[in-house]
């Protein structure tokens, strides 16, 4: 056979190969039933890139509400988890009832049933008290004095943990409660902190901490989590925009100031928090942490009037998208207005339609975002969604004063979340993110009332401020938002 044939066959071997190939993409990608325009990208980025498209595909593209189901860990968990909590939420289902009543017909009471629904019954959970801390400045003493008055065990999960004077602090604490014989266990995202110094986790582990790194698989590289717990003797939970470090509180070298929300608070609904990390911990080292001593005690409740708080949680296989899809609900029921807060302005669309309809429909929609981007792409990207919401009445606002972090909505002053979804599509697709509603008024004033005086450092994004860019830059910036949106 003479090198001519040799070469035909083999281009024959190829050409069919690559129709194979093709041929399958179509069918998997088709058969996830996504979205078509996300559809149609994966099988563009698929057959025109066969080699570099099936690389992307398998950190980013795979459909994890349908693998992760089948995993073999899922299912001993929730063996675990689902009569234990079942039983735990069971003690207060008296609480859930009133307050479903309380709401019954408002915004308030579709929440409550929709988060129920999405989270595997998640009712609402009576709080002892809750503060809401505006800055890290306000939000760390309160942690530090937490974790050093802690008796049993201190639970800890955060997607950046750096090595600097606020981590010495916090190593501090937990290293004399350590000493104490408290049991202390820190969970960090994986990708998330690979560039910080180990050492003083390092010797909190040899002092007896239990440590894990989260989502450190190869193929997940792609989907962070994006949580911030701290649970303390099974009554007192942390969470919020807060990471661990010194930035956090006072901007670092790059901002002047840094603001970020915080969130404590006490009494049943903690069991949330600590359900949260018991199930990440899980995944990572298969030990079960549903177990009575790790959540709030029977008597744990002491307010006469408990405040109602439900914890909204979703991850990249999270059938409902639990956490986006509440935002929506709640941004849709708006009659009044609607305040949002998030470092990131990049929304589904079903999020973006959310805004502009109650823009439409004569709410008072206000969009804060920070006016010091750290992620050029992602804030060039977010001007491009700036216009329908002004065109629709709606009101953004780029806070100036430094780097602006916190992740927050309150609407028509009767119910609102603090936690840690940005309005990204990385957060709102992708990561393991939180929020926790409050249907209170007190606490929808409180945080109104953070929300204005933000406004004092923020200045307004007009239409005729963006009806004068070039069209170089309205070019560029429609270029960051088709990369913001590849995955």
């Amino acid at each position: 056979m003479d090198s001519g044939t040799t070469f035909g066959w083999l281009g024959a071997i190829i050409t069919v190969a690559l129709y194979v190939y093709w041929a399958l993409v179509i069918l998997i990608v088709i058969s996830q039933n996504r979205g078509p325009a996300k559809s149609l990208a994966w099988i563009l980025v698929l057959m025109l890139l066969p080699g570099v498209g099936l690389v992307l595909y398998i950190f980013a593209g795979r459909d994890w509400k349908t693998i992760t189901p089948k995993r073999k860990w899922l299912h001993r968990l929730r063996e675990l988890q689902f009569p234990f909590m079942g039983a735990f939420y069971a003690r207060y289902a008296g609480f859930a009832e009133k307050t479903r009543t309380a709401h019954e017909g408002a915004l308030g009471g579709r929440l409550m049933a929709a988060i129920e629904k999405q989270n595997f019954g998640a009712i609402p959970l009576p709080a002892n008290d809750v503060s809401i801390y505006p800055s890290g400045e306000e939000y760390f003493p309160v942690l530090l004095d937490d974790i050093s008055r802690a008796k049993r065990f201190i639970h800890m999960q955060y997607f950046i943990w750096e090595r600097d004077e606020l981590t010495t602090q916090v190593c501090d604490a937990l290293m004399e409660r350590l000493e104490a014989g408290v049991e202390v266990r820190i969970l960090n995202d994986f990708l998330g902190n690979l560039t910080y110094r180990k050492d003083q986790i390092k010797a909190l582990k040899d002092a007896g901490a239990h440590y894990g790194a989260d989502v450190n698989q190869l193929s997940k590289l792609n989907y962070r989590n994006h949580r911030k717990i701290t649970v303390i003797d099974g009554s007192i939970g942390h969470s919020g925009g807060v990471n661990i470090g010194q930035e956090y509180i006072d901007g670092g070298k790059k901002y002047p100031t840094w603001r970020d929300t915080g969130i404590r608070f006490t009494g049943p609904a903690v069991g949330e928090l600590q359900k949260l990390f018991a199930y990440r911990w899980y995944e990572v080292f298969e030990e079960s942490l549903f177990n009575p001593m790790y959540f709030p005690a029977e008597d744990s409740l002491h307010a006469d009037d408990p405040l109602a708080l439900q914890v909204v949680a979703q991850g990249v296989s999270d059938y409902w998208n639990s956490s986006t899809r509440a935002y929506e609900i709640a941004i849709s029921g708006a009659r009044e207005r609607v305040w949002l807060q998030s470092p990131y302005w990049i929304p589904t669309e079903g999020l973006l339609d959310s805004v502009v309809n109650a823009a439409l429909g004569g709410a008072d929609v206000r969009l804060m975002m920070t006016g010091w981007p750290d992620k050029k792409i992602a804030f060039r990207a977010a001007q491009t969604y700036w216009e329908p919401i002004i065109k629709a009445g709606g009101k953004v606002y780029l806070y100036m004063a430094g780097f602006f972090h916190a992740k927050s909505i309150v609407v028509d002053g009767s119910v609102g979340a603090i936690g840690t979804m940005n309005l990204d599509i990385r957060s709102l697709e992708l990561h393991q993110e939180l929020m926790v509603w409050m249907y209170d008024a007190g606490l929808a004033r409180r945080q109104e009332d953070i929300f204005l005086a933000d406004l004092e450092h923020c200045r307004e994004v007009t239409l005729e401020e963006m009806q004068s860019w070039s069209g170089f830059k309205r070019f560029g910036d429609s270029f960051a938002r088709l990369a913001s949106n590849l995955m």
